[in-house]
Formats: C-alpha cells, structure tokens, sequence
C-alpha cells in the first residue's frame, strides 16, 4: 500500500449481522463477508451523509475495503422468514401492498438472511485526511449505526483505530482472533479490476441509498494465516 494512505479498522461482532447484496423483493440475502455497502451505509451514517446525497457518497466510494472474516468463528447463516400485511383492514387497501395490476396483494411473505454468533472486519483505506474524518466520525456518529440492518446492533465497537498500512491494520485483527482463543487465520476479500478472470463480482458499490442504485464490485479471496 502506498504511504501516502492509512488504514482504518472496523470490527463486526454482532449475535446476528447482515451484509446484503442485491437484495431486492421478497428475499433478503447475505454474503458470508462485509459487503461494501454495509460499510459504506455505517461510514455515511457516522459522517452525517444522507441516503440521497450522491455526491458524498461518491467521495466514500474512493476509499478502498478490504473484507476480512474470522475462520475461527465465520458464524451460520440463518433464515428468518417474515409476513407483512396479513392484518390489516383491507377497507384501508392504501395500506396493503398491492399487485402489478392495482388490486390488494393481502400478505406479503418475505425471507430474510443474517449470520449469526459470526465476526468479520473491513479495513478501509484512503487518503490520511479522509480516513481522520471516517474515524472521528465512528468515534461520535451523528446517527446510530447497525451492521446491515436495524436489529444488528454491534456487541463491540466497531470502529478498532488508525493503522499506517494495511499490515499493521491486518496486525491489529489478528490480535482481536488471538484473543479469542482462536487460530490467527483470516480469510481475506480484496477489491480488484472487473475484468480479472478469477474476480467475483457484486452490485456493492452504494450511488444513491435512497433510489437503491448501485455500481458493480469485483473481489478476490485471499486465505493470511494458519
């Protein structure tokens, strides 16, 4: 990493979290690591930056993430099914969620994914004066921040400090693992060009919050440790 860049550290323990992707519908999905715009959506809502406000979310989306998951506790992915409007007046039909041709859908049956009893870390990095006001930000947010949705309240503080490169921010991970009476084996998602063959690519880059528009992501796993 280039010197001229430095690192801050967030760290995801939560009993349930939730990195949704293209999650759009009835079904609520979930990766099994950070999704950008999970960070992104707890960074702007630390900064104070509205869904709407593209243009601050495009100074977001020139800090790179990198996704780290724990192996020694990567968690499980469970499925939480809802229903929505089963009890409602049908002669308040505006309340209903209606079909393609206008008339009342009645219950909405939806299925929603989260990982639970798992932890995970981003390490996002960019210019020192940018990573400052992410980090003075996640240390007195102006609003409250969960990880990927309102019921994923962090068990820990996730902000875990400023780093001057990415080895001593994986350093610090590394610890937190250690700590925990586990092996220091990080599995690693690195951001890298669409065009790489060996890429994953994910609509996770946020453009607008508010009008759900997003860029595509392409990452590369990586295994540290053993």
């Amino acid at each position: 990493m280039s010197s001229d860049k430095s690192c801050a550290v967030l760290f995801f323990d939560a009993p349930m979290v939730s990195f949704g992707v293209d999650s759009k519908f009835d079904r609520r999905d979930t990766l099994t690591f950070p999704s950008r715009s999970v960070v992104t959506g707890l960074v702007a809502a630390a900064m104070g930056i509205p869904r709407g406000d593209r243009a601050g979310l495009a100074e977001l989306a020139d800090l790179d993430v990198v996704s780290v998951v724990f192996l020694n506790s990567p968690g499980r992915i469970e499925e939480d099914y809802h229903t929505v409007g089963g009890g409602y007046d049908r002669s308040r039909a505006e309340f209903i969620p209606a079909k393609a041709d206008g008339k009342p859908r009645g219950t909405v049956q939806t299925w929603r994914y989260f990982i639970s009893d798992g932890r995970s870390a981003a390490v996002v990095s960019g210019e020192p004066a940018l990573i400052d006001r992410v980090a003075s930000a996640l240390r007195d947010p102006v609003w409250g921040g969960w990880i990927g949705r309102k019921c994923c309240i962090p068990a820990t503080p996730v902000f875990q400090g400023v780093f001057p490169s990415e080895e001593d921010a994986l350093g610090k991970l590394r610890a937190l693992t250690e700590k925990r009476g586990g092996p220091k084996s990080l599995q690693i998602f690195r951001e890298c060009a669409l065009t790489d063959p060996e890429a994953a690519l994910y609509p996770d880059v946020p453009l607008d919050f508010a009008d759900r528009s997003f860029a595509p992501r392409a990452v590369k796993e990586e295994r540290h440790g053993g």
